[in-house]
């Protein structure tokens, strides 16, 4: 994962993005 220069990691975006997702999922099938 080096062309990360300038720009956002991808991996940074699908945590935070994934979080809340699997939050809301839980939720969903309590």
């Amino acid at each position: 994962m080096a062309d990360t220069t300038g720009r956002i990691p991808l991996w940074l975006i699908g945590t935070v993005a994934g979080i809340p997702v699997i939050g809301s999922v839980g939720v969903f099938f309590y």
